[in-house]
């Protein structure tokens, strides 16, 4: 049976860490948390002489890292990653990438063309409720939540002496400078700025206006198992004192 490129590129990372005693490191993609950039300078840089790393897909989750392996990923608040979705599907994944609509987005952003009028849609009471939640279960970045990556509280505090680095989005610089020693990176490495590698509208005009506080607290109740999350890696944080593992 012939392996696959990406499978034999693994096994030839686990044999170089297995050879060198590097350290087997695995970057957990959470959607619109900052991973096209963090992927972007990390690409270059996926055997440094502590480690090896393992840039990852949407797709890979905690359970398919193996024991004895380390994981890092980065958080973002669930209101903010809201918007960021919408707005990356609305440019159907421009300017990193092109994913067309399904016909669920197609119908979804015909209804709601912005992230403001889907989420008060999120009110039972709004005579739109069903699209909207028929929205947000079908377009893609919105209908994911932390846990599909992590499983449940029990599954996550299993393999928490796994975990290396929980970054946040709203620090990102300061904690990507501090995640630079233990993966063995350059010390002048920084993280892009530029709209392709941040994956971010390069104009002003293409972003929508902030939402409404009422909106706001629809999409907190819609997430409300997202912040249980965020909290839980802040207390993660806290034990460590910052986001790597003491």
């Amino acid at each position: 049976m012939s392996l696959s490129f990406r499978k034999l590129d693994r096994l030839k990372k686990r044999i170089l860490a297995g050879c060198t005693d590097r350290e087997n490191i695995h970057f957990l993609h959470l959607r619109k948390t900052g991973g096209t950039t963090l992927k972007s300078v990390l690409g270059s840089h996926q055997v440094t002489p502590k480690c090896v790393l393992y840039l990852h897909p949407h797709r890979v989750a905690l359970k398919h890292i193996p024991q004895g392996h380390r994981v890092m990923f980065v958080t973002r608040d669930p209101v903010s990653r809201y918007i960021s979705g919408f707005g990356s599907r609305l440019r159907k994944g421009a300017p990193a990438h092109h994913v067309p609509w399904s016909a669920d987005e197609e119908r979804a952003f015909s209804r709601f063309p912005d992230p403001n009028s889907l989420a008060l849609a999120l009110d039972p009471a709004h005579p739109a409720h069903a699209d909207a939640v028929h929205a947000m279960r079908t377009i893609s970045h919105l209908q994911c939540s932390y846990w599909d990556w992590f499983g449940n509280e029990k599954e996550l505090a299993a393999r928490e002496n796994a975990i290396l680095f929980i970054g946040r989005i709203e620090s990102f610089d300061a904690d990507f400078e501090l995640l630079k020693e233990p993966l063995g990176l350059p010390g002048e490495l920084t993280l892009p700025k530029d709209s392709k590698s941040t994956n971010r509208s390069s104009s002003d005009t293409d972003r929508p206006p902030p939402l409404e506080p009422a909106a706001v607290e629809l999409v907190k109740n819609w997430y409300r198992r997202d912040y249980d999350f965020l909290e839980i890696c802040e207390k993660w944080r806290e034990r460590h004192g910052g986001p790597v593992a003491k």
